[in-house]
């Protein structure tokens, strides 16, 4: 039996109402999903204590928030907030926790040793690039001066690199859809008219 022969046009048509075909917004849903998952990679196993350090440039997430996302990917786990300078907000941590995100931002005013001190409070730490010995005694670092196109907005920047620091120990952050064009117009033009009704 001879196989029909399609136009130009009609081949280009076939090949656009593919269902194989992905449109944009799937493709969209489909790369965040894949992200999703590698960011849930990072979780760590066992992590019953953790002690967040807060930016004292901009806190991004208060703590309740911050709080209900590290208990939302490590259920078992007891939050402990401090600021950058080491007071505590809300109860004492303990000397020893199995994981810190340390949260400090470059330039924050700080001991000399402190980072070290934190460091051996924590089984696993995670945190900026800031001060002198973070980047060599945590176990992972956001370095935001490698990454390119950083928010000039100082909030915004926070919370892109604050983002970064959860990703790290596989802490989700819920994103944004993005909004679509408005159709208020077009589908006004779409109905039919009120006077037959």
């Amino acid at each position: 039996m001879k196989q029909p022969e399609y136009s130009k046009n009609q081949t280009q048509s076939i090949i656009h109402d593919s269902p194989n075909q992905a449109d944009a917004q799937t493709e969209n849903l489909l790369k965040l999903l894949e992200e999703q998952e590698a960011i849930r990679k990072n979780k760590l196993p066992s992590v019953r204590t953790v002690l967040a350090v807060l930016s004292s440039k901009g806190v991004v997430f208060d703590t309740d928030a911050l709080k209900q996302k590290i208990v939302m990917t490590y259920p078992d786990a007891t939050v402990f907030f401090l600021t950058t300078t080491g007071q505590a907000i809300g109860p004492k941590a303990p000397g020893k926790v199995d994981l810190l995100v340390d949260f400090t931002s470059p330039r924050s005013r700080q001991g000399w040793f402190y980072a070290r001190k934190l460091r051996r409070m924590a089984k696993f730490a995670v945190g900026r690039n800031a001060g002198l010995f973070r980047k060599s005694i945590y176990n992972r670092i956001v370095d935001e001066k490698k990454m390119a196109d950083l928010p000039s907005d100082l909030l915004d920047r926070e919370r892109l690199v604050q983002r970064k620091v959860l990703e790290l120990v596989g802490i989700t952050i819920a994103q944004k859809g993005e909004t679509g064009p408005d159709l208020g117009q077009s589908i006004a033009l779409d109905l039919p008219p009120m006077a037959r009704l």
